[in-house]
């Protein structure tokens, strides 16, 4: 602990064709007791409406959550990798759009 403040935690979450599933996830992390977070999120590609929810999502908590985009899909662990390039926190934790 640097100075009384916990250190930031980021969450990644590769998510494809998770529409009916990623807000309950996304809402469980909002929910958590311990609040220094970030959450990236990268859609690889998704073909439903899995990217407009996670918009409307990072739209709403842009200081919390961030969202990134495959144009292609590349799978899960490449999805994974991309949200490392953007992660500030000092531990990673990974979370499934459908946990």
């Amino acid at each position: 602990m640097i100075g009384g403040q916990k250190p930031k935690v980021s969450v990644i979450m590769g998510v494809y064709n998770c529409e009916n599933t990623i807000a309950e996830s996304i809402e469980s992390i909002l929910n958590q007791t311990y609040k220094n977070w970030e959450l990236i999120i990268c859609d690889d590609a998704s073909t439903d409406g899995t990217y407009a929810v996670a918009r409307r999502y990072a739209d709403h908590y842009a200081d919390k959550i961030k969202l990134i985009k495959n144009e292609k899909n590349q799978r899960l662990a490449a999805s994974l990798n991309h949200c490392l390039q953007y992660a500030g926190g000092k531990y990673i934790a990974r979370q499934d759009g459908d946990d």
